[in-house]
């Protein structure tokens, strides 16, 4: 039980290292680009610099990992992370301007990004079946407590606090990071893979999960040709990355990055009560996520993932129509209708999946390259909303998202399989003899 809370510590801290970083841009935004005298465009590129460290070290992490270990990589990750919140009060008393701030966010995003894969799939290794899907959600709900931190520093300290100041203030998320990773022990399924079986049993024992988990041979490029063209393991790297893509696309990034702009293009003033109802947001985002871990191991993946996507999509119909009538408390309660869903949804679920989907011999590989293509549409989203929304207004942006919603139900009807409560062998074992996407973790 002791390594049991660890673990979901170490899940939660990292997961508010990620919404902190990612979201905490939100309530500053607009300062920074008055303090650089900074373009649309220009302001778009600072938001979007750690989504491409993100990018790079989602990338990175399938060697990083496979190599050092998953235990290794997570203090890398956090070690990144340290470096590049500290380089932000620092760079701008040295060299002040907005390249020092893309710098510092750059490394961030390494950090960010690599632990966004090593995270999930550690805590999927060390936790046993009846867990997994709760814990491996805690990083999303971790993720949402971190974006309503990162909304609440703004609010509570605005006007009484620099930028550099309320940015900088992850350094403490992160450094608490590197320490639970100090607690734990290695994946025993990265020992085993290593040939370390004497090792992995000892890890085994201090985790309280079966030794019994296979002879797993490391990852290399020759497994990962090999098991890429086996069964039904194609499909799966497909349906992952198809699953992030649309949960990145659906507008739950404009909207975590840009929800002040946003509101004050609905009706609300700008400044406090534009901070307030992006904090109103990002509580809803809260409320719903724990929901979602207490009933994404009892109803499963699928249910929440075809209801979560149809209420989706209502909701932001409720927001075109609003927005278009400037309605502006019925447009918040369709986007906290939204978020709700999405929580309960695309937003936890494309990572529990990516974490029992991918045979062993490719996981590293498998989940990275899911998380890149999360990170490298959510850097896209973030890179142009704000172009988007000047060239055809708000309503016309969320109608994209709708229509995307829409696709993220017809997917999950069709394609998405259960896995609840099914033991990663088994699902392993159903990817690589073929099975239908629909009918994998089906066999017993």
């Amino acid at each position: 039980m002791k390594t049991l809370l660890l673990t979901a510590s170490l899940v939660l801290l990292f997961g508010i290292l990620f919404g902190f970083s990612t979201a905490s841009i939100a309530g500053v935004v607009e300062a920074i680009a008055q303090a650089f005298a900074l373009s649309t465009r220009a302001t778009e590129m600072v938001v979007t610099s750690l989504l491409v460290g993100c990018f790079v070290g989602a990338a990175a992490a399938a060697p990083v990992s496979a190599r050092i270990g998953r235990r290794p990589a997570c203090l890398l990750a956090a070690l990144l992370a340290i470096a590049g919140y500290i380089l932000i009060p620092l760079g701008q008393g040295v060299a002040p301007g907005a390249g020092m701030l893309v710098a510092a966010r750059i490394l961030i995003g390494l950090g960010v990004g690599l632990s966004s894969m090593v995270v999930p799939m550690y805590a999927a290794e060390v936790t046993p079946a009846r867990h997994r899907g709760a814990v491996v959600s805690l990083f999303q709900l971790a993720i949402t407590v971190g974006i309503l931190a990162g909304y609440a520093v703004p609010l509570a300290l605005i006007g009484r606090a620099s930028w550099q100041q309320m940015l900088g203030g992850g350094v403490l998320i992160a450094m608490a990071c590197a320490a639970i990773v100090l607690l734990l022990p290695e994946s025993p399924r990265w020992l085993r893979s290593r040939g370390m079986s004497a090792r992995a049993e000892v890890a085994a024992r201090a985790l309280g999960i079966s030794a019994e988990m296979g002879e797993e041979r490391a990852p290399d490029g020759a497994n990962w040709r090999a098991v890429l063209g086996r069964g039904a393991t194609g499909a799966v790297l497909v349906l992952c990355s198809v699953l992030f893509v649309l949960q990145n696309f659906s507008g739950i990034d404009g909207i975590l990055y840009y929800a002040p702009h946003i509101f004050t293009e609905l009706g609300f003033p700008a400044g406090v009560a534009a901070l307030a109802a992006t904090f109103g947001l990002g509580l809803f985002n809260v409320i719903a996520t724990i929901a979602a871990m207490a009933l994404v191991d009892r109803l499963g993946r699928r249910p929440l993932l075809i209801a979560g996507s149809a209420a989706m999509a209502v909701s932001l119909g409720a927001v075109i129509v609003a927005a278009l009538a400037d309605w502006p408390w019925v447009a918040l309660a369709g986007l906290c209708a939204y978020i709700v869903a999405f929580a309960l949804s695309l937003g936890p679920l494309p990572y529990v999946l990516m974490s029992e989907l991918f045979p062993s011999a490719i996981r590293e590989r498998g989940i990275a390259v899911a998380s890149a293509t999360s990170w490298l549409f959510n850097g896209i989203v973030a890179g142009t909303f704000l172009s988007v929304v000047q060239g055809i207004g708000l309503a016309g942006t969320i109608g994209i998202f709708f229509v995307v919603c829409v696709l993220s139900l017809v997917v999950s009807v069709l394609f998405v399989p259960e896995t609840r409560r099914v033991g990663l062998e088994e699902i392993e074992a159903d990817v690589l003899d073929g099975r239908p996407l629909r009918q994998l973790g089906a066999s017993g």
